[in-house]
């Protein structure tokens, strides 16, 4: 059939107007009363609620008995994933569980699962509170997701002939747990106290200095060595956990110490491992009471432990980064009266600067509003993109802050970053990235690290 000329412009116009209105369907269009069309507004996209990439459960407990009590924080966990199954498991205790038993109880109830933890000081935090009932809680969370992949690696510090080797073992069976390669985005470390740098060294030879390692040493309430650490398939007391993520999904983080500097500093003259012998060559501890304006006249006597009085005026190492100064704080543990040095918490070398810091438990308690607020600055999110967060306070901080003020802890941390899930320990040392330097082991600090479910290219 042939179409007339009329016809032909009649159907060159229809189809021009279904070409129009199908690139133009998707818009609506707003009219004034005259008939003026304005310009198109475009429907919002669909947004991601929180939870469709990153399912998060957690729970704890503060039952005395260990099957009871990982039950009660497992039905809280498989409630929030609501039937998914977890792949990561973070796992929290304190030294008055048996940790085997612990471990076999989360084994038995959530399966096949990577499990990294540790055993934490007097007690742990969730968003719910500080737990600290007697000497036993736990805490657990466990994540599911398909854009997180993490394994988790165990070794004994005791199979090696160093805890450099044991440090270089633990982070290639973790990767090798993840069955990703390249290096992870994130570490996070569970260690035995005593030999961190070491250990940090052995994961640096594999991975390089520029992935941060995030981690807490594992605690007791007393230091008299009951501390555990917790991988997959053991139960350790003088060993490394370690975890790789990979994520394509953005991670905020922050550590700090969070004192006051003073103007007293001086340089290491004499030093050996973890002794400070003498700091611009005068005996260690005396110098450290002429700072601080006598705290331990009593311990240059008699030597002793000067960790309590020392909890708010730690020493903390200079570091040169670019054109500012960094520093590594350090906790003086005592001091040995034949001498007067001063043992620290940390390594020294000759050589290096140090400084006094001061504070008070009020700083100390702040920094858990502090901390996670410069988390959420490190990447530019706000509190409503966090999904879930991993806290880790020094116990040394925490128990210099009064029995009674220690419930708002979470508190402060919830009101930087909101209601997300968080899990924390309070640990015998803290490891952590400073960025152009590289990884460190500190005192008397802590760290948060926050994930979300934006990827990094939004």
């Amino acid at each position: 059939m042939k179409l007339s000329k009329t016809g032909k412009i009649v159907l060159s116009i229809v189809v021009m107007g279904l070409v129009i209105g199908g690139i133009l369907g998707s818009y609506s269009y707003v009219f004034k009363e005259r008939g003026e069309i304005l310009l198109p507004v475009v429907p919002e996209e669909k947004t991601v609620e929180k939870g469709e990439i990153v399912s998060v459960g957690y729970g704890w407990s503060v039952n005395g008995d260990e099957t009871n009590a990982v039950k009660e924080a497992v039905s809280s966990v498989k409630t929030q994933l609501k039937g998914k199954s977890p792949e990561f498991v973070l796992l929290f205790s304190t030294v008055g569980y048996d940790s085997e038993k612990v471990l076999s109880e989360v084994r038995r109830l959530l399966g096949d699962v990577q499990i990294y933890g540790g055993t934490s000081c007097l007690g742990v935090m969730s968003k719910d509170g500080f737990h600290a009932d007697g000497q036993r809680s736990l805490a657990l969370m466990a994540i599911s997701s398909e854009n997180i992949t993490v394994g988790v690696g165990g070794v004994s510090i005791d199979d090696f002939t160093s805890a450099r080797e044991a440090g270089k073992a633990a982070i290639v069976d973790a990767i090798n747990a993840a069955g990703e390669e390249g290096h992870p985005k994130i570490v996070l470390m569970t260690a035995a106290p005593g030999e961190e740098e070491d250990i940090l060294a052995g994961i640096e030879e594999v991975i390089g200095g520029n992935v941060p390692v995030f981690g807490g040493s594992s605690g007791d309430n007393d230091i008299t060595g009951k501390w555990k650490q917790y991988s997959s398939e053991r139960v350790y007391s003088n060993g490394i956990c370690l975890a790789v993520i990979y994520t394509d999904l953005k991670v905020g983080s922050a550590f700090e110490a969070g004192y006051l500097r003073t103007e007293n500093r001086g340089t290491i003259t004499k030093a050996e491992g973890r002794i400070i012998h003498e700091i611009d060559n005068h005996a260690a501890a005396e110098v450290y009471n002429t700072w601080t304006g006598g705290i331990v006249t009593e311990e240059l006597e008699t030597g002793g432990s000067v960790l309590s009085k020392a909890t708010f005026y730690p020493l903390a190492k200079v570091i040169k980064n670019g054109g500012k100064e960094d520093i590594v704080s350090i906790h003086p543990l005592s001091i040995n009266a034949s001498d007067n040095s001063l043992t620290v918490f940390a390594n020294v070398e000759e050589g290096d600067e140090v400084l006094l810091m001061c504070g008070d438990w009020e700083l100390l308690l702040n920094r858990c509003l502090t901390t996670p607020t410069r988390a959420l600055e490190s990447e530019g999110l706000s509190k409503e993109d966090v999904c879930f967060a991993i806290y880790d306070y020094c116990a040394g901080t925490m128990l210099a802050i009064p029995e009674e003020e220690r419930a708002k802890m979470p508190v402060l941390v919830k009101t930087a970053m909101g209601d997300a899930p968080l899990i924390g320990a309070f640990s015998f040392g803290e490891q952590g990235h400073i960025r152009g330097v590289g990884n460190r082991h500190n005192n008397l600090a802590n760290w948060i690290i926050v994930f979300t479910e934006k990827k990094e290219e939004e």
